[in-house]
């Protein structure tokens, strides 16, 4: 049996509903949208001041290169300015593809159906160092969602799961449950809505993360020690989307003993 010491969960509650328990639904839909729509104009106004900057960079440079003799030492300097501004360029895509994120159209729709597509676009991207598996109970109630938005964000949350298996190896497997009777505070219950909810569980095998790294988890291009490599927005957008179908996600993990996230969501008519 594992010892308390050894186990931890991070249990996000940056939502209007975790943040404010007494609001209803819609209120705390309503003041997610407005926060939302905040970040969104924000996110477009930096992207487009940076990207006039970018362009001015790159044009000078340009005209530079284009001045210098050919095998002149300063060509070097200016290709390390094109890959830097050019990784710069893609960052502003990125951040416009936040800002100019179209509303959702939630639907009633089966999880089941979603989590095989993106099973199969997984099995095409990642190497056969990885072993994917699936356990989908049967029966599971529909969800209200937007499809489209929750296989990206499944997607990216798989994808950042594979990446920080060491040196790409390991297994990933994906859960679906039913939890009818809602779930107990212990294990992220506390921050859910009431009622019966479904649970989508990605775990891997990993050597698993420390405390510091958990609460670090869903920030905004925070670097992990393991890679050195920033993360960049996507873990973020998976936490606001979820949230965005008032749902949570439950990270789970202890150094060795691998890394689980639960992504709990209402069921349709019955939150």
């Amino acid at each position: 049996m594992k010892s308390a010491a050894a186990h931890a969960i991070v249990q996000t509650s940056h939502s209007p509903a975790a943040s404010h328990p007494s609001l209803p639904a819609a209120e705390a839909e309503r003041l997610l949208d407005q926060k939302t729509r905040a970040l969104n104009q924000l996110a477009g106004g930096i992207a487009h001041e940076f990207n006039n900057l970018v362009a001015g960079i790159l044009g000078s440079a340009e005209l530079v290169a284009m001045d210098l003799p050919p095998g002149n030492h300063a060509h070097d300097s200016l290709k390390h300015i094109f890959e830097a501004s050019h990784r710069a360029r893609d960052f502003v895509q990125k951040i416009r593809a936040l800002a100019q994120r179209p509303p959702l159209e939630r639907k009633l729709i089966p999880l089941a159906p979603v989590i095989e597509e993106c099973l199969q676009i997984l099995r095409n991207v990642t190497t056969d160092k990885v072993q994917i598996t699936a356990q989908l109970a049967p029966g599971c109630p529909a969800v209200r969602a937007d499809a489209a938005s929750l296989q990206q964000a499944l997607l990216d949350l798989c994808l950042h799961v594979w990446q920080g298996l060491p040196d790409r190896r390991g297994r990933l497997k994906l859960t679906l449950e039913h939890h009818p009777r809602g779930l107990p505070a212990a294990q992220g219950g506390g921050q859910l809505r009431p009622g019966p909810h479904v649970c989508l569980t990605v775990r891997d095998n990993s050597p698993g993360l420390d405390h510091h790294a958990l609460e670090k988890i869903f920030t905004p291009f925070y670097s992990r020690k393991a890679t050195g490599k920033p993360m960049g927005l996507e873990m973020f957008l998976v936490r606001e989307t979820v949230q965005a179908h008032q749902g949570e996600i439950v990270v789970e993990s202890s150094p060795e003993h691998g890394t689980a996230f639960h992504i709990y969501l209402p069921v349709a008519g019955e939150s």
